[in-house]
């Protein structure tokens, strides 16, 4: 197998890289397995924590099947074989955040919009749940995870299954954009937890009272914002 030696700061990156080329060039197929950890490390002259990132975050995308006891293979395309690779895609791309955040727009904004019209009970529920976890802790920091939740179940009172599945393939990309623009917020601006925890429970009234055009307003106003808290990220890192 072609693997070069990695001699950088974005190793994990880097090693994702040098196994979708493994997969793209054909060096590796479906079912085929993959060298073990320690050989990864040796071949890659990068450390095994490096290499357990990188694995894992292919298992999540369903790019790989870690099997304990057996090993590392290649797992099989499924039905959903146009959505992984797009995974994979993103993966790769993570740092790119504003180019994550125009995809999630796209699909956030007209999720909301399907959300307001389609909801169920159920659906209102859990949105209701979230929104008060949040509430309880304003007095702290709305913690990524929550705040993931919530978008998620957004998508999935959407009723669109595409929407809620490809929602559900970029949230770990999603994540990097909250993680991020949170840090700013925070760093920055007095009350922001305040403020992020009001426009999460604006989108859930206005998704309550079936407001399609309220609920898309409210959620583009918000993702706006953290493209903003982005661009100041580009500034100050010079990226």
């Amino acid at each position: 197998m072609d693997i070069q030696p990695i001699k950088s700061k974005r190793m994990t990156e880097i090693i994702l890289e040098q196994i979708k080329n493994l997969i793209v060039d054909g060096q590796v197929a479906p079912g085929d397995k993959l060298l073990t950890e320690k050989e990864l490390c040796e071949r890659l002259q990068v450390s095994r924590t490096s290499v357990r990132e990188a694995l894992s975050a292919l298992n999540l995308t369903g790019i790989l099947d870690i099997r304990q006891g057996e090993g590392i293979y290649i797992k099989e395309p499924a039905s959903n074989s146009i959505i992984e690779p797009l995974a994979f895609i993103l993966l790769l791309e993570k740092d790119k955040l504003q180019s994550i955040l125009e995809v999630r727009k796209a699909l956030e904004v007209e999720a909301v919009g399907l959300a307001a019209e389609r909801r169920d009970e159920s659906d209102l529920a859990q949105l209701k749940e979230l929104v008060e976890k949040m509430a309880a802790s304003s007095a702290a920091d709305i913690s990524e995870k929550l705040d993931l939740e919530f978008h998620l179940a957004l998508a999935q009172a959407s009723k669109n299954p595409l929407i809620n599945r490809l929602m559900n393939t970029v949230q770990e990309i999603m994540g990097q954009t909250l993680k991020v623009t949170r840090a700013l917020w925070i760093s920055a601006t007095a009350g922001t937890t305040q403020r992020l925890y009001e426009e999460h429970r604006d989108i859930y009234l206005a998704i309550a009272s079936g407001d399609r055009e309220q609920a898309r307003a409210i959620m583009y106003d918000h993702l706006r914002k953290v493209g903003t808290e982005l661009e100041r990220y580009y500034t100050t890192h010079k990226i």
